[in-house]
């Protein structure tokens, strides 16, 4: 690390702590802390929602897919530029309909208040593991970068996100993501550029490099219902998964809530699911151009590191050892940009949701400071170090984060899927039921099978088993419930 360096990382932190500064204003209220003031336009929100779904998972483990593999990875766009279609079309007109502050309040005024209070613990560990797995990608390359243990760079970056969330609320996360998105990107394009103008061949040789190892296969249309690298089934997995996280997650539909109604909200958050596609295919570039750039010149560190299917160390060890001073300090800003956008959202979500959704810290009197949520944030952002600790081993830790998602996301959409098409049918404890069972159900299917001689179901399917059972099981307990009351 250089000079050059460090100032390229000061002036990424000194930017952020400014503009968040600027732009938050005085939160009085809870609106204006959790929510913006509602008064947020489609662009910034549509950023800040895009900046949210990428994270340092996509910053390490899309460029680690294509080391490791093929550009299959961006099959999934179809499935989850659906349901971000879907997710604006239906969910959103559905939580301005009713102007909840959370979506768990909306399932509290569809269905009843221990389904809404489900839902939000249901949501909470689920964020807090999805979340975590983010973390952990970032600590990964900061560890590289800066020769620091996987815990010491946990707390780093956790405390910083949580530094600033705690001065501005939503707003200043919503704004600095803007930021961070351009500073995010930026950093895949200097990589390929600088591959390009580095490589004997050029940029040709990046491309020469690619086709040899077949890495820019996309489309794979096998029939493998294990497989979620297939057409087929990554993008039936990516549509539920969207539905889920956009949705039924407070953490990205917090920003959907953001705005004054919801015909920009929808268009955020559908403006959001297109763009993913031009993120994928950076980073997916990154990593091929990287790849070829160790094809010409290969080093017996890399070559271990590929050995030991460690694919996410790759594209970090690149940064560090091949990049020029003030480049690499770029580079490194924008990892910290990806770890920051998504992990500042989720303490917010988090903290939002267990403050209006279960009650907690709401002791504030009329114009008092604001000092439960930020408390909340403090206790979230140490949960979120905590767990990430345990998740920092992993070959890929983008499949990781993405199957660690699918074990609670699947009954999390199934009650809203309850709340818009069951709601005569299934009562509130007959839903409170079907989610918690719907845990068991998955893990059953995925760890040991159902019997009869099937195995272990792959675990793409545990969102899609997750949805279906709290659905039935819903549906099945609240007829049976209604008729014994009859």
């Amino acid at each position: 690390m250089t000079f050059l360096d460090w100032l390229a990382i000061g002036a990424y932190a000194v930017c952020v702590l400014a503009l968040g500064l600027l732009v938050s204003g005085r939160a009085e209220t809870e609106t204006d802390y959790f929510l913006a003031g509602r008064k947020e336009g489609w662009f910034p929100v549509a950023a800040s929602t895009w900046a949210t779904k990428l994270s340092a998972l996509t910053f390490i483990g899309v460029p680690g897919v294509a080391i490791a593999g093929n550009f299959a990875y961006v099959q999934l766009w179809f499935g989850s530029f659906l349901a971000a279609y879907l997710v604006a079309t239906v969910f959103v007109r559905e939580f301005y309909r009713l102007q909840v502050a959370t979506v768990y309040e909306y399932l509290g005024l569809r269905i009843g208040p221990w389904t809404r209070t489900s839902g939000t613990l249901v949501f909470i560990v689920s964020r807090c593991l999805a979340s975590a797995v983010r973390l952990a990608g970032c600590a990964i390359a900061i560890s590289v970068f800066f020769d620091l243990g996987l815990v010491e760079s946990i707390g780093l970056i956790a405390g910083i996100a949580a530094l600033y969330v705690l001065t501005g609320g939503l707003r200043a996360v919503i704004w600095t993501d803007v930021l961070q998105l351009a500073l995010f990107l930026s950093g895949a394009v200097a990589t390929i550029v600088y591959v390009g103008l580095t490589l004997p061949e050029g940029f040709s040789q990046i491309v020469t490099a690619g086709m040899e190892a077949d890495k820019f296969r996309i489309f794979d249309f096998r029939l493998d219902i294990a497989d979620p690298a297939t057409f087929w089934m990554g993008n039936l997995f990516a549509l539920v998964l969207g539905l889920a996280t956009g949705g039924a997650d407070q953490d990205i539909a917090q920003r959907a809530l953001a705005c004054p109604n919801a015909r920009v909200a929808g268009t955020a958050v559908t403006a959001a699911g297109a763009a993913d596609l031009v993120s994928t295919l950076l980073f997916l570039g990154a990593g091929v151009s990287v790849y070829a750039y160790y094809q010409a010149f290969p080093q017996d560190a890399v070559s271990a590191l590929m050995g030991e299917n460690r694919f996410d160390y790759v594209f970090p060890h690149f940064i560090r050892h091949e990049l020029p001073p003030g480049l690499r300090g770029l580079l490194i800003a924008g990892l910290m940009a990806a770890a920051m956008s998504s992990l500042d959202s989720a303490l917010s979500g988090l903290a939002s949701s267990a403050y209006f959704d279960l009650g907690l810290m709401r002791r504030r009197q009329s114009g008092g400071p604001l000092s439960g949520p930020r408390v909340l944030v403090v206790v979230f952002a140490v949960i979120l170090a905590a767990i990430a600790i345990g998740f920092g081993r992993q070959p890929s830790i983008l499949w990781f984060g993405l199957q660690i998602m699918g074990y609670t996301y699947g009954g999390l959409l199934g009650l809203f899927a309850v709340a818009f098409y069951l709601r005569g049918i299934a009562d509130d404890v007959a839903s409170v039921i079907a989610v918690f069972s719907s845990i068991v159900v998955v893990l059953i299917a995925t760890q040991w099978g159902f019997g009869f001689g099937l195995g272990p179901v792959a675990w793409p399917w545990a969102v899609i088993i997750g949805l279906g059972w709290t659905c039935l099981a819903a549906a099945l307990i609240g007829t049976v419930r209604r008729h014994a009351a009859t």
